[in-house]
């Protein structure tokens, strides 16, 4: 998909959003359960237009050749998937990769500097937000509370070994 399709999907999303506010108003919905069934459709609202902006940005290609501290890199025939878990869910990021070879280490990834992508695959709010709950609760009580309130699924062991970068970040 392009930017422009995920927006019009979004606005089509939030046309929905809007009738069934009007709906709940005309069968005197709660506002509890008006906000209760308006949290999925906001996270997924704010995925879409987190993923539009990302395309809308691009994909990170700086020309055939990048030269970098005397060293030229090639761009790498075919964009690389990095995948980012943020609050609003998940989303894919198509990224131009700059390197000597495809099977080497990818020297240069000019779209992960430019939006400042986490080395992981979490946002960086998103971490923030976890560790929040991890410093109040054992790790399984956080990843439980992230679940029910994102809908994000993230393992006991993500959450420790983000805990640990987060130590070491602290302690440099």
């Amino acid at each position: 998909m392009n930017p422009e399709s995920k927006i019009f999907k979004a606005q089509e999303l939030f046309n929905q959003i809007i009738d069934h506010l009007y709906q709940a108003a005309a069968d005197k919905e709660t506002i509890g359960g008006m906000e209760r069934s308006l949290w999925p459709w906001l996270l997924q609202l704010g995925r879409l237009l987190l993923q539009a902006f990302v395309e809308m940005i691009g994909t990170g290609d700086l020309g055939e050749t990048l030269e970098i501290e005397g060293q030229n890199l090639k761009r790498l025939d075919q964009c690389h998937e990095k995948r980012y878990v943020s609050v609003f869910g998940e989303i894919q990021i198509s990224r131009t990769i700059y390197g000597s070879r495809e099977k080497q280490k990818h020297e240069v990834v000019p779209l992960d500097a430019h939006l400042n992508l986490p080395a992981g695959d979490f946002s960086y709010l998103l971490q923030e937000w976890d560790q929040s709950f991890c410093v109040q609760s054992s790790f399984s009580q956080a990843k439980s509370s992230v679940q029910q309130i994102l809908g994000i699924g993230q393992s006991v062991r993500s959450l420790e070994h983000m805990s640990r970068s987060i130590k070491n970040c602290v302690r440099n």
